[in-house]
């Protein structure tokens, strides 16, 4: 009962402008990685990528609601593209996330609840969550009219009622960012 998008439309300008889920990081492409992670656990996995990739195939492809938005555009795409109650959101530049982690998530959707959201040493990773799309879309439609984009502000500012996990390890949504990252 939910679909899973990964934002991979970013301009990875400090990385030289590469596509970072094609990035090999233990062998294997980001992208790949969270695939064997995700399939098992979601109804789909969306791409919200402006460019079509050999290694997103097989997989539902959606542009950004915006363009020049940042990810708050690819995540309106992937509410407007969800055909399932709730969306999993993941950065595509995180190549560690684990199965036990989106577990976490997932288990903590509940009745009367509008997201799941993680925080890092008590700041929110927006890039990491699970979005209830009746909820979440009128609210993140909004924020792009007003200009926002501040990829928290959806689950701190905007009326959802979000659940909070704590408790997880900074290493598990690691983003690869620069090259150095990739080492």
């Amino acid at each position: 009962m939910i679909t899973a998008l990964i934002l991979a439309g970013g301009r990875a300008t400090r990385m030289g402008g590469a596509d970072k889920p094609a990035l090999v990081v233990g062998g294997e492409p980001i992208f790949a990685r969270q695939v064997r992670v995700l399939a098992p656990r979601v109804t789909e996995i969306v791409v919200a990528a402006n460019t079509a990739h050999p290694l997103y195939a097989g997989h539902r492809v959606v542009p950004d609601a915006i363009e020049g938005a940042g990810p708050l555009a690819g995540v309106a795409a992937g509410l407007a593209a969800c055909a399932t109650p709730w969306l999993l959101v993941v950065a595509g530049d995180m190549p560690d996330l684990t199965g036990a982690l989106i577990d976490r998530i997932t288990s903590a959707i509940a009745p009367g609840r509008d997201a799941v959201g993680i925080r890092i040493r008590g700041l929110p990773e927006p890039l990491v969550c699970a979005l209830r799309a009746a909820a979440a879309a009128p609210a993140l439609d909004a924020m792009l009219a007003e200009g926002v984009r501040k990829a928290s502000a959806l689950l701190t500012d905007r009326g959802l009622a979000t659940t909070w996990i704590d408790d997880v390890d900074p290493a598990v949504v690691r983003n690869v960012n620069t090259p150095a990252d990739l080492i």
